[in-house]
């Protein structure tokens, strides 16, 4: 299963967008005022949110949801729970809605799942980032329990972070985070996995013997990070490696897949890919991959438009084989 990732850019130009609301904005009116305003951008996020799940569905995809549903909702100045909305019925008939629409499929036909931006820092030597860190994931399981009601508190509905940290010793950064992912929520813990990442020191294999083998944390492989940022194994042994971080919890892998090279930046996702995720594996697929199903998070700049490609390059290559 391919994955859109956050918005749809058909859907963008039928008007379907996420609405933000800055804290600059809100502290200009009257508190009544600025809790209508977000209220109302709260329950249009969700409808496109509604739209976008029928929509990727339709094309046989899953869907990462965006993580600007609630604008200021874990912002200690704005100090805003849904309780607070003056719409806040309306909003959970919404939530309803989308909660009807997920639990009617399995996640082995439609895939949710949620990337928190990358200032959640769990292993943070900052013990204020890691406050807000845990705050951020919390309210990422909140949503997750109202979208996918609480039986979705699994890796079949990931939340996936970064370490980003990679200034110090890699042992006491793991013991660090290991000690803050005690502190969380189990609807967290019960859904938290981490990427391999694109510089540092977080390559597959350091998650795997310093975070996973502690943990049991999944570890989400990064096509592109890995090629950028190897550490000790090939691409067939960290897909193959990350893989049975998955297979360990019974669940399909939820991986990334992108390519680099935007304005001459190895890092930088393109619009559209040359390969193709099942392209991909029929070069680094092992015996013990080679029947697995993986699910891909698609990070190309063309969003819907690019896993539409993708599709195509599958299809005809599927016709060339037969």
């Amino acid at each position: 299963m391919y994955n859109l990732c956050c918005i749809s850019l058909t859907l963008k130009k039928q008007g379907f967008n996420h609405r933000a609301f800055r804290y600059t904005q809100f502290e200009k009116h009257d508190r009544s005022d600025a809790l209508e305003i977000l209220g109302t951008r709260a329950l249009e996020n969700l409808n496109t949110t509604l739209e976008t799940m029928c929509y990727a569905h339709g094309n046989g995809w899953g869907y990462r949801i965006s993580s600007t549903l609630f604008p200021l909702f874990n912002l200690d100045r704005a100090n805003v729970n849904l309780e607070d909305l003056p719409n806040a019925t309306l909003i959970d008939d919404k939530f309803t809605e989308i909660r009807n629409f997920v639990t009617s499929k399995s996640p082995a036909d439609f895939r949710i799942s949620f990337h928190p931006d990358h200032f959640n820092v769990l292993c943070s030597a900052n013990p204020e980032v890691v406050r807000r860190t845990i705050n951020e994931l919390d309210h990422h399981a909140w949503l997750m329990d109202h979208m996918a009601g609480e039986q979705s508190r699994s890796y079949w509905y990931p939340l996936n972070i970064h370490m980003s940290r990679s200034s110090g010793d890699p042992e006491v950064i793991a013991k660090e985070f290991i000690q803050n992912y005690d502190k969380l929520p189990d609807r967290v813990k019960s859904r938290l996995v981490l990427e391999n990442e694109d510089k540092g020191l977080w390559t597959p294999d350091m998650l795997f013997e310093l975070i996973h083998l502690e943990t049991g944390i999944p570890i989400t492989y990064d096509n592109l990070h890995h090629r950028c940022n190897p550490g000790e194994w090939t691409a067939k042994e960290a897909f193959r490696l990350c893989c049975s971080t998955w297979q360990a919890h019974d669940v399909n892998p939820l991986f990334h897949y992108s390519e680099g090279g935007a304005n001459d930046n190895p890092r930088a996702h393109i619009d559209f890919a040359t390969d193709t995720p099942t392209l991909w594996r029929q070069r680094h697929d092992s015996f013990y991959t080679e029947r697995l199903a993986v699910d891909w998070d698609i990070e190309l700049k063309q969003k819907d438009y690019a896993i539409h490609m993708i599709d195509q390059m599958d299809q005809k290559q599927a016709r060339l084989v037969t």
